[in-house]
């Protein structure tokens, strides 16, 4: 409980400091164009945006390596009290000199603005889990999106009463409370978080170059980064040179670029509170991400059938949108699966250093263009264009960046789950016995005598007539075979191969309790030319219960198609242990033979019936038999152990079309206490599950943790 008061307030710190940190974005932004372009042409624009590019691709450099190295916890809060002292600074540097305090002033939003809010990101990532995280991002970023139309609204008021000039205090003011915020989301040690930060602690430490170079992944979001902020940045340019033409008085400007911010700002936070949640759970993370290129796409051909301001105000006002929304969202949970290192050493980079490379690329797009000369109306095409085709290339890079999250969060899991095979071992044991108590009853007691005992099987009559000496073995064995004593039984069956005529009473002895072992193993012999025999008498209603629920443990020894196709007509059976029985075959064959993996969706409809009636059941089924492992196949029982055996039978069905070690340690993390990996382990089955199964599948979980829950709470054999 403690745990998650603690985590409640976190988020709520980090809902405040969102809010201040967008609200001087927001207001910051207006008040550095409203100043720069009263003292400045817009054509110097393209300049000021190479020049910020490469002093914010240094600055990036510098605190990237000081993220890594310390952690975005601790550097962070130190970047945003001294962007406040800077301000109040630039602040008296305007009484002085106006047009060098505004360069000063573009420089500082360009660098700091950008840096900061990806550090603050980072310190987010770092405090929930990928599960987690997806259930607070909305709000933090809901957070911002309100602080950012208060800041529009700010700028627009403090602009018209007071002057511009008034801003740079106000903005100081609000990376100071940024600063105590975020010095509040600096935790040193969270109990259970992370698994992977002792082993990340433990390589070298890489260089964000170096991270890239190895992970394409992270290469992806970075080229996402990139050509998405080329194609803003000719949107942007288009809507400053349109307002500049249309507004010449610096009151008129800042009026013109308060109230468009603080539209965006509004609209911005209608769509995170309204659209948000719904696009992650309907679209997924690829779905949010592709929001913004394909606004700027939509934006930009927009302008090229419409020219003029209002068209590109409304371009760039959605794309701004989309961007600080449903983007924002997607992109920043994007990063929670990657390791501590990787993310500590690469986030700030892709996320300031491509974004300011890309603005001083696209502003030297812009200047080369400018000098070509040409006129102004196909200077803007040419932007358009441009800005088009980038929006083009980044849809193209959010399908592989899906993939690559799917990949990263399975190593994420796998990685962990290793720590946890070091950290865990006697809880694993533990866990290893599960419910199968009734394995050394004699179940002869337990069956009606209906179902009739292998003492009352009835013995072939034979008819006296001349028989070869084959012949004569042949009966003479059969007879044993259906002997009352278990040692003749268990004579004939390890004395030769079964023959065709002796199947069926070897079959019959997987009824007795105290011979089925030596049936299964002498069955196993000549499975794959039995196949069909074995197969009619385990989808048979009127078949022996025992009988059926150990047949699959045969057919379980044939890598065949035929064994496939039986197994998955078994999971259809009435009772659960054969289902159970037929599951686990199939798994070992699949694992021994990929290329006989049932069709996806015919799994899918299976575990669809299964966790249905795993809900109706009030508590989980008992396995009556022991099951033993197949000579020279890898054991399965320990490492799929969970006291739920429906959860073990679901997942082992799972496995037989989703990739096994990523899912298998997802399952091993529903069974832990640790938050971090059980979060990681939630998001990675949202990924992989369709939605149907996936929801299910919850309720499924709720129900079982609180069953879990309550039975843990009555125990008069815990303590407190």
């Amino acid at each position: 409980m403690r745990n998650r008061t603690e985590s409640d307030h976190l988020a709520a710190a980090a809902v405040i400091s969102a809010g201040a940190m967008i609200a001087f974005q927001v207001a910051g932004k207006a008040t550095r164009d409203a100043l720069f372009l009263s003292n400045f042409p817009v054509t110097a624009l393209p300049g000021m945006l190479v020049l910020g590019g490469a002093v914010s691709v240094a600055a990036v450099l510098g605190v990237s390596y000081f993220v890594s190295k310390k952690g975005p916890g601790a550097v962070i809060p130190l970047c945003f009290g001294a962007s406040s002292g800077l301000l109040f600074a630039e602040w008296l540097l305007l009484g002085i000199s106006p047009r060098a305090a505004s360069v000063v002033l573009y420089l500082h939003v360009a660098i700091f603005g950008a840096i900061l809010i990806s550090g603050f990101w980072a310190i987010v990532a770092e405090l929930f889990d990928p599960r987690t995280a997806k259930a607070n991002i909305g709000r933090i970023a809901a957070g911002g999106t309100l602080g950012g139309l208060l800041g529009g609204i700010a700028a627009e008021r403090v602009g018209a009463l007071f002057s511009v000039n008034a801003m740079l205090p106000v903005l100081g003011s609000l990376h100071l409370t940024c600063a105590l915020l975020n010095r509040r989301l600096h935790r040193q040690d969270v109990p259970g978080v992370d698994l992977t930060k002792a082993m990340s602690e433990s390589r070298p430490r890489r260089s964000a170059f170096q991270v890239l170079r190895e992970v394409s992944y992270l290469r992806h979001l970075a080229m996402l980064v990139l050509a998405a902020t080329i194609a803003e940045t000719m949107l942007d340019y288009l809507l400053k040179a349109g307002a500049s033409g249309a507004y010449s008085q610096t009151a008129a400007l800042m009026r013109f670029f308060a109230i468009f911010y603080t539209a965006v700002s509004l609209l911005t936070f209608l769509v995170q509170a309204a659209l948000s949640k719904y696009f992650l759970q309907e679209f997924g993370l690829t779905g949010s991400v592709s929001s913004m290129p394909f606004s700027v796409v939509a934006g930009g051909i927009l302008t090229l059938i419409w020219p003029g301001l209002v068209p590109i105000t409304l371009g760039r006002g959605v794309q701004s949108i989309l961007r600080s929304s449903l983007f924002r969202s997607g992109y920043e949970l994007l990063y929670t699966p990657v390791a501590r290192e990787e993310k500590r050493a690469t986030k700030i980079f892709v996320d300031v250093g491509f974004d300011r490379l890309g603005d001083a690329i696209g502003g030297g797009l812009i200047q080369m263009i400018l000098l070509a000369g040409l006129a102004a109306s196909t200077s803007n095409r040419m932007l358009s264009v441009i800005a088009v085709s980038l929006g083009a290339v980044a849809l193209i890079l959010t399908s592989r960046i899906s993939r690559g999250y799917v990949s990263t969060l399975e190593k994420s899991l796998l990685n962990q789950a290793a720590e946890l095979e070091l950290l865990d071992t006697d809880e694993k044991m533990t866990r290893a016995t599960m419910f199968r108590t009734l394995g050394t009853v004699d179940l002869r007691t337990l069956r009606a005598a209906a179902s009739g005992s292998p003492a009352q099987i009835a013995k072939p009559s034979l008819a006296p007539s001349p028989a070869t000496p084959e012949a004569e073995s042949a009966a003479r064995r059969i007879i044993e075979l259906n002997s009352d004593s278990a040692d003749v039984v268990r004579a004939a069956l390890r004395s030769r191969r079964l023959s065709s005529g002796e199947i069926a009473a070897a079959i019959r002895l997987l009824a007795r309790d105290d011979l089925s072992e030596d049936a299964v193993k002498a069955l196993r012999t000549t499975a794959a030319l039995t196949v069909g025999q074995l197969t009619d008498a385990l989808l048979n209603p009127d078949e022996d219960f025992a009988v059926r629920r150990r047949i699959p443990r045969v057919l379980a020894s044939c890598i065949t198609q035929r064994a496939v196709d039986g197994l998955m007509l078994g999971l259809e059976d009435a009772r659960f242990e054969v289902r159970f029985s037929c599951g686990r075959g199939l798994e070992r064959i699949c694992r021994a033979d990929k290329t006989l993996s049932p069709h996806s969706e015919a799994v899918y409809s299976v575990t669809r019936k299964e966790i249905a009636a795993a809900q109706r059941l009030a508590e989980a089924p008992r396995v009556l038999d022991q099951y033993d492992d197949i000579e020279g196949a890898p054991s399965t029982d320990a490492s799929w152990a969970s006291t739920d055996i429906r959860l073990e039978h679901i997942f082992r069905l799972f496995s037989l079309c989703l990739p096994r070690e990523p899912l298998h340690a997802a399952f091993r993390a529903m069974h832990t206490e640790n938050a971090f990996l059980r979060g990681t382990a939630l998001e990675y089955l949202e990924s992989v599950l369709p939605s149907d199964i996936r929801l299910d599948l919850w309720r499924f979980f709720e129900h079982h943790s609180a069953a879990t829950a309550v039975s843990r709470s009555t125990d008069p054999r815990r303590t407190t």
